[in-house]
């Protein structure tokens, strides 16, 4: 990705979470990157190839910052625990990257295939949870719906945490306890 590429998926980062999608017209996401108006279509063909890119840009920075210090070799507990935290983390540490993110993808203004792709890269938590399913560590249920308790209890510590300005030692209680009352309903 080149500067000006980067310029208009960060402008268009900060006016869609400011703004939202439909209230920001291109000619103010290329006045905001600091390019000319005619140079956003240089790089993105239309407005949904912008969202997709952004949704990419998002999606990148939470996965990279969600695997820093990943235990690949650790106990299933281990590994999950560590995706719950960072998670959380990135959420309150990045709060309008995260809404901005948790808003697409709730959206119909994402392309298919960019879900897919998306999906596609985290298809090694998909395969933990199967493995887990398994071996027995992890009740006996579908996978995928696993999966989305999961992802709705992150939501929700974020949220919870967010609304109620927690840090410090609440905080770490509140992410502790809410990892801890996960693990006890999804393990046998």
């Amino acid at each position: 990705m080149n500067e000006k590429e980067a310029q208009l998926i960060e402008a268009s980062i900060d006016l869609f979470a400011q703004e939202g999608f439909w209230n920001t017209p291109t000619a103010r996401i290329a006045k905001h990157a600091g390019v000319a108006t005619g140079t956003l279509f240089n790089y993105f063909e239309s407005k949904d190839v912008l969202i997709d890119a952004v949704y990419r840009q998002l999606k990148q920075e939470w996965k990279t910052y969600l695997l820093a210090g990943y235990p690949q070799d650790g106990t299933l507990k281990e590994r999950v625990e560590h995706i719950w935290f960072r998670h959380i983390d990135w959420g309150l540490h990045f709060p309008l990257r995260y809404s901005l993110m948790m808003q697409l993808k709730l959206s119909d203004l994402v392309s298919h295939e960019m879900q897919q792709s998306q999906e596609a890269e985290l298809a090694f938590a998909y395969e933990m949870i199967v493995q887990g399913i398994a071996a027995g560590e992890l009740i006996d249920t579908d996978p995928a719906y696993l999966g989305q308790i999961f992802y709705a209890q992150l939501e929700a510590a974020v949220s919870y945490a967010t609304d109620h300005n927690l840090s410090g030692m609440p905080l770490t209680r509140h992410i502790t306890q809410g990892f801890e009352i996960f693990w006890q309903g999804v393990t046998p």
